[in-house]
């Protein structure tokens, strides 16, 4: 069993993807774990707003999404359209979470984990302790994690 202590545990991939992107800019050290073996297969959510591509645009990953997702042209303008420098988008779930993970990778390498389930949380003064069962090997066996965390993002 290997210990991996980090001011904050992050479950889950989706919106985890941001918290870690962000606790980076932030200059916070961070371990993001989902059980899910890769980035969402389904559509889901498709558009963002202004908000949230001014969020995407601070971690920089906004050019691509503008890249891949509906041109500009052919999304409807909006009575707040002059609010935010910048615009809304249009990209499936499915397109985006892989480029939020390139992002969340490229800001601190290594601390982002797919198939590593949380299977134990232990909550007390100090912090989090947590377990965490890795993908399973060549073999057929799972190693697993012990982490020791500040917080936790659930």
């Amino acid at each position: 069993m290997t210990t991996i202590e980090t001011p904050v545990l992050i479950v889950g991939g989706g919106a985890g993807l941001k918290a870690s992107m962000l606790l980076s800019k932030l200059g916070i050290e961070s371990l993001l774990v989902s059980a899910l073996p890769s980035t969402s297969i389904l559509p889901k959510a498709h558009v963002l707003n202004q908000r949230a591509m001014k969020m995407l645009t601070v971690f920089g990953v906004a050019n691509e999404i503008y890249a891949r997702g509906t041109p500009a042209e052919n999304m409807r303008d909006s009575d707040w359209a002059s609010a935010s420098p910048c615009r809304q988008a249009n990209l499936p779930q499915i397109q985006l979470e892989p480029i939020r993970k390139r992002g969340a990778e490229v800001l601190a390498p290594g601390p982002v984990r797919f198939h590593h389930e949380l299977v134990d949380l232990e909550q007390d003064a100090a912090g989090v302790t947590t377990t965490v069962l890795t993908a399973l090997d060549a073999t057929g066996h799972a190693a697993i994690d012990r982490t020791n965390a500040a917080a936790l993002f659930p």
